[in-house]
Formats: C-alpha cells, sequence, structure tokens
C-alpha cells in the first residue's frame, strides 16, 4: 500500500483535531468539521472574525486577554517560526465556563508557477478535561482567608490598582458587595488612621514588582477599624510578564490587641495558677468590652448616638475620593437648630438635649445608609450625598427641613413645641479642584445666609448645570434634570 493511496482532505474531514488554514494575510482559507465544533463557530462566521483581528477573544492561564499580536497565527506570520503547546482558552458566553486548547501552528510554504505562496496550518485539541479535574477558582473562593486580585497597571492614584477579584471571605468580612469591588482600588478599605509608611511600602513593591507582607489597619463599608496581615506577590503571564497582584489577607484584630496587652498583663499571668482558662476568658470578654466602648466613644457622638465630627469627616472623605473616581455629583450640607439656646434658656438642658436627640434620629431616617452624617457641633449636624443621578438639591433639602418642623406633631418628648432648621448646603457636580476644607466652607456660608434670612429655610451654592425651579419630582420625592447656563444660588 502506498501513502499515495491515502486522501488526506478526507483524513482533514474525518479528525477530531481542529485544523485551520490561514493565509499570508491572516484570513480564514480551511477549517475542518472538528474546528467550527470546538470553537463553535460557522465556517463563514470563522472568516469573518479572522477579518477583523480585534474579534478574537482568547484568555490564558492567567485568566487575561490575550492581544492579536500574542496568537498563534500572528506570531507565526511574523516570525515564519513554528509555535508549539500554546494553552489558550475560550469562554461560553451562555454558561460562563471555559474551554481550553493545547495549540500548534506551523509556516507551510509551496511552488505555484515558480512563486512560494505562504499558509499558516493552526491545529489544536481540547484538554479542558485534563487540566479541569479540580477548579482551583473553587478552593478559592471557599477559603477563610481573605483573597483579593487586582490588575498590575496604574500603580499611583487616582487610577490605582483595579480590582477583579475578591473571595466571598473578604466580601462577607469587608461587608462590600463583589459588585461593588470589581473596578475598585484596594484604598477603599483604608481610613485616616491606616499607616501611610505601610502603604509607601507596599506601593514601592508594587512597582519593584516583588512580593511583600505589612500589617494594616483597614476599614470595612460601615468603618468598623480592623487590623489585617496581608502578604501580597505578582502573577505572571507564560512570557514572564506580571499581569496581576494577589494579595492574601487574615484578621489579626484579636491577635494584635492581645500583644499590645502582653506586656501589661504579664506580671499578673504569671500569678494565676488556678481556673486559668476561666479567668483568660473572663478578661478577654472584658477587653473586648472595653475595646468597643473606647471605638464608640472616639467615632459616636454620646447623647444622639450618630457619627461625631471625627467619623464624619473620615466618611467624608471617603465620599469625596469614591465620588471622585467615578465622576459623581456631591450634595454637602450642614443643619443648625434654630434659637436652640433660647429653648434650652426657656425649657431647660434635658429637653434642649431631647431636640438633638430627635433631629438625629431623623437624619438617620431620611438619609441612605450610604450618605455620612454626623453631629459636628453643639446644635449643629452635617452631611454629604454621593449622588449617582441627578437631583434637585432644593426638593430634597426643603423636604428635609419641613419633614424637622412638623416633629412635634408625632413626638410627645416635644411637648408639642415646633423645633425648625436651618440649611446651608453645597452641591457640585464637578468634584476635581475641590477640597473637605472648602466644601465645610461653603456650606457653612450658605448656612450663614440661611439664618440671616430668618431662620427655617435654605441656601445651597449649586456648581453644576442644573436648574432647580424647572425639575419635577421622581418616585422617591427627589428631582429629575434639566440644564441651565451657569452656576446660582437655591434659597
Amino acid at each position: 500500500m502506498s501513502i499515495d493511496n491515502v486522501n488526506l482532505f478526507n483524513l482533514l474531514e474525518n479528525t477530531q483535531i481542529g485544523v485551520v488554514i490561514h493565509n499570508a494575510t491572516g484570513v480564514v482559507e480551511y477549517a475542518n468539521p472538528a474546528a467550527l465544533t470546538l470553537l463553535r463557530l460557522s465556517i463563514d462566521k470563522l472568516k469573518e472574525k479572522s477579518l477583523d483581528v480585534d474579534s478574537w477573544e482568547f484568555i490564558d492561564m492567567q485568566n487575561r486577554k490575550v492581544p492579536y499580536h500574542e496568537l498563534p497565527i500572528a506570531q507565526v506570520l511574523a516570525t515564519s517560526t513554528a509555535i508549539n503547546n500554546r494553552i489558550l482558552g475560550t469562554i461560553n458566553k451562555d454558561t460562563d465556563k471555559i474551554t481550553w486548547f493545547n495549540v500548534n501552528a506551523y509556516p507551510e510554504k509551496y511552488k505555484v508557477n515558480g512563486s512560494s505562496p505562504s499558509f499558516v496550518v493552526v491545529y489544536f485539541t481540547d484538554i479542558t478535561a485534563k487540566i479541569s479535574d479540580f477548579s482551583y477558582k473553587d478552593i478559592v473562593q471557599h477559603s477563610q482567608d481573605m483573597i483579593l486580585v487586582t490588575e498590575a497597571q496604574n500603580i499611583d492614584a487616582p487610577l490605582s490598582p483595579k480590582i477583579i477579584y475578591a473571595n466571598e471571605a473578604l466580601c462577607k468580612h469587608t461587608e462590600y458587595s463583589l459588585e461593588e469591588l470589581l473596578g475598585e482600588t484596594p484604598r477603599i478599605f483604608q481610613g485616616a488612621l491606616t499607616d501611610k509608611a505601610s502603604t509607601l511600602r507596599i506601593r514601592q513593591s508594587l512597582i519593584d514588582q516583588r512580593p511583600c507582607t505589612e500589617t494594616l489597619l483597614n476599614y470595612t463599608k460601615s468603618g468598623t477599624p480592623f487590623w489585617v496581615q496581608m502578604n501580597i506577590f505578582p502573577l505572571t503571564n507564560e512570557f514572564g510578564e506580571v499581569t496581576h497582584f494577589a494579595a492574601v489577607q487574615r484578621n489579626v484584630s484579636e491577635m494584635k490587641f492581645q500583644s499590645e496587652q502582653l506586656d501589661k498583663r504579664n506580671a499578673e499571668l504569671k500569678k494565676i495558677k488556678q481556673n486559668l482558662e476561666s479567668l483568660v476568658n473572663r478578661r478577654t470578654s472584658e477587653l473586648r468590652s472595653a475595646n468597643h466602648k473606647l471605638e464608640k466613644l472616639a467615632y459616636y457622638d454620646a447623647l444622639t448616638n450618630i457619627p461625631n465630627r471625627r467619623a464624619f469627616l473620615d466618611a467624608f472623605a471617603k465620599s469625596l475620593n469614591f465620588a471622585k473616581r467615578n465622576g459623581h455629583a456631591m450634595l454637602i450640607g450642614i443643619a443648625d437648630v434654630d434659637h436652640f439656646k433660647a429653648i434650652n434658656d426657656s425649657y431647660g438642658h434635658g429637653f434642649g438635649d431631647d431636640v438633638l436627640t430627635i433631629v438625629a434620629q431623623t437624619m438617620q431616617q431620611f438619609f441612605r445608609q450610604e450618605d455620612a452624617i454626623g453631629r459636628i457641633g453643639g446644635e449643629e449636624f452635617a452631611f454629604c450625598m454621593v449622588l449617582t443621578s441627578p437631583v434637585s438639591p432644593r426638593q430634597l433639602l426643603d423636604r428635609f427641613r419641613e419633614k424637622v418642623s412638623i416633629l412635634h406633631e408625632t413626638h410627645p418628648p416635644l411637648k408639642g413645641r415646633q423645633v425648625t432648621l436651618s440649611l446651608g448646603a453645597v452641591y457640585v457636580g464637578d468634584l476635581k479642584e475641590v477640597s473637605i476644607k472648602q466644601l465645610l466652607c461653603d456650606a457653612d456660608e450658605a448656612l450663614y445666609r440661611a439664618k440671616n434670612k430668618g431662620r427655617n429655610t435654605i441656601e445651597c451654592e449649586c456648581y453644576d448645570d442644573i436648574d432647580n425651579e424647572g425639575l419635577e419630582p421622581c418616585e422617591d420625592g427627589r428631582a429629575g434634570t434639566e440644564s441651565h447656563s451657569k452656576p446660582h444660588h437655591v434659597t
């Protein structure tokens, strides 16, 4: 039997190996049935994609989209050398499952009328079952440690490395959902007391693309601080290029707190010879309780039980950074209880305390959970809102003012005595050049104008394109949009 008797075309048509032949420009000239089945494409669709190089969608083992110039077809065309055993994957958009291929490619030339036309033969096999005996994602997703993966680009603020993955443990502990974290920066967990020297060491390690270990004070979404020990290391692709950073984190708040107390309690612990376990448990519980009380005193107003000035400024800073990164507008305001000294003088300080407490409770009910509120002075309260959709500042502020003005009708401790507020606020659409100090100063000046106009009124400085007078309320009582040519006051 001679090899000449073998029909090679029939062999290609019936083999289980996918075979695709490209011409010298990269356009598909032929694909066998196995290739079309493995790629889930018709021959027409495959040829159409080969005309548009940006339409190829393959990923590597690091889950990175592979650019066209790194694909075997492009490398063979560029170098005229064979590519062996490249592992590439495609994602089924209906099921989100990945199919993995072992890909080979080589140049093919032959003589036609004295010339040598070039073709590239690409052949591949499905190796999904071979490399998917278990899923590393399942292991990472269900790990008790907090795991975070970011891109390796844009180390410095404001862009910073973007989060592309967070496991269940991290979302649960930080109180953020995965949707809230994707596209954000790890700086979202940092706050005013986060050690700057540690963050600078982390930044330098990322620039140098080397591993590092740090213990850092982070904050949950609700502002609760916690200590975390993190191991950060680079992830590389098959070419040795750093494409991502991974961070494995563990909550060490209790460990750090206990280590700080160890020296103070060492002499006492040496004397303990009986009932050691009971005593340690009792002391640990007492220390935790004391720590909780100290944290509450540090961040919450003792009378009204809402955030104090320090906590409000921390939350304000986070909200401002978030709004700047995402191009959102903000509404910042200061509310002052009208004639509060006269209330204390006429009805006593106990009644004045009831007024402040009820106003604080009303703020908690009126503003959203993600808004920052706080008592920043004797009878002064502040708030800031990140506005992801257009609203009418006037209608929003007026609703809050009116809500307070009728509290005496529903709150017996007020004994039928009306309480009113003067409000000064600033609405800013473009936050690029503004600071916390500037915004609070502008809000305070607006409050001063409101009080001078007779109190129980609002003043709002608007730096945007919104005309508050022409807006219709939305379903939640806020407002829609209408264009306006310049900044203006709302009274």
